[in-house]
């Protein structure tokens, strides 16, 4: 993995790694960046952290002489991804794009990965151009990409390099890593949300034997406020909850502002507390005119919450209901699952929604 400084290099690598780890590969981390202190130290901990093998050292400066070391141990151990760490550069650098050369040739890697920061805009280019002149480059990673920053350097990187955009970091934690591709991107990019990513989500989090049941409600526009807490319970175990809102097209960003996930999350765990006041006939009415004055304040009185924060939990609920609606119902949720290309469990479900798994 080559790069420049300051982009996230030691961490994409580490990410990058758990990525293919959670998929069945066995990774290891070398860290032949002995340019930054620190940097031996930093993968050292992100390593140990996700269990992943690592290599480096604190005595030997020659990163060429490491990168060889530590690839040559890995494949003695069967290690089926190694992933070489180097010194980040930026294209002024000479004596870094020599080293950078020297690595290439010395662990003749099946892939160069340039790592780049979205921020960076229309700088990429030059920057991308330098390394595409110096080694043979692979493929991109666009990391900082939970800013305001939209991507156009990205983009740029990309016709320099003429390599595509394989993954894009989302975030400092350690899934928070995705596939690059190119429609949800697009369409992020636009504010038109990403649907089939939220399902792709769906289909991680829900416990497989709650899927079909789940998707043939939403099919049928039946949108309780039973299956919004479920789903709530669900949600708060995908890991940074913006992330997974932002797919959504249309969802209240009051619900959800932008960077403020933690207030997001105490927020959605008030809105539970309130419908734990809840009887089973509110759960699970489809009626909007069930939920009348005196019911509103015996649930405030039973939560401890005031009536104002039972009736934004409300008009909440009547949002994702309608935005769910829009979708398109049945024919809408199932050509998604087609786009997700779904293999065997993916066809079952489709199957007890009353859909063909392959036409």
């Amino acid at each position: 993995l080559f790069t420049f400084s300051g982009s996230g290099k030691t961490t994409t690598c580490t990410k990058y790694a758990y990525y293919h780890q959670k998929k069945g590969w066995k990774p290891a981390l070398v860290c032949a960046d002995t340019f930054r202190a620190g940097a031996f130290d930093q993968l050292k901990q992100n390593a140990t952290k996700a269990k992943i093998p690592f290599y480096g050292s604190y005595m030997e400066s020659d990163p060429v002489k490491i990168a060889e070391e530590g690839v040559e141990r890995f494949k003695k151990e069967n290690c089926d991804l190694i992933i070489v760490d180097t010194s980040g550069r930026h294209k002024q650098e000479a004596a870094l794009f020599e080293e950078m050369r020297q690595v290439a040739e010395a662990t003749k890697p099946d892939l160069v990965i340039f790592v780049m920061d979205s921020s960076i805009g229309q700088a990429a280019f030059d920057q991308a151009q330098a390394f595409k002149q110096s080694v043979a480059v692979g493929a991109v990673i666009v990391t900082k990409m939970d800013g305001h920053a939209k991507g156009g350097g990205a983009l740029s990187a990309v016709a320099a390099t003429k390599s595509p955009v394989i993954f894009i970091g989302t975030g400092e934690h350690m899934d928070e890593f995705e596939v690059f591709d190119v429609k949800p991107f697009v369409s992020r990019l636009l504010g038109m949300g990403d649907l089939s990513g939220f399902m792709d989500k769906i289909q991680e989090v829900v416990p497989m034997d709650q899927q079909p049941e789940l998707l043939q409600m939403l099919s049928e526009g039946t949108f309780t406020l039973r299956i919004m807490y479920e789903q709530f319970q669900n949600l708060l175990k995908m890991g940074p909850i913006g992330q997974v809102f932002s797919m959504l097209p249309g969802f209240s960003s009051e619900l959800m502002p932008k960077g403020r996930e933690k207030e997001s999350q105490a927020k959605i765990k008030r809105y539970m507390t309130m419908m734990d006041s809840m009887t089973n006939e509110e759960l699970d009415s489809t009626n909007p005119k069930l939920m009348n004055e005196s019911r509103m304040m015996r649930i405030a009185r039973g939560s401890g919450r005031p009536l104002r924060d039972v009736m934004e939990m409300l008009d909440e609920y009547k949002r994702l209901a309608k935005m769910l609606k829009q979708i398109g119902g049945m024919g809408g949720l199932q050509s998604l699952m087609k786009q997700m290309g779904g293999g065997k469990d993916m066809k079952d479900m489709m199957g007890m929604l009353g859909g063909g798994g392959d036409n």
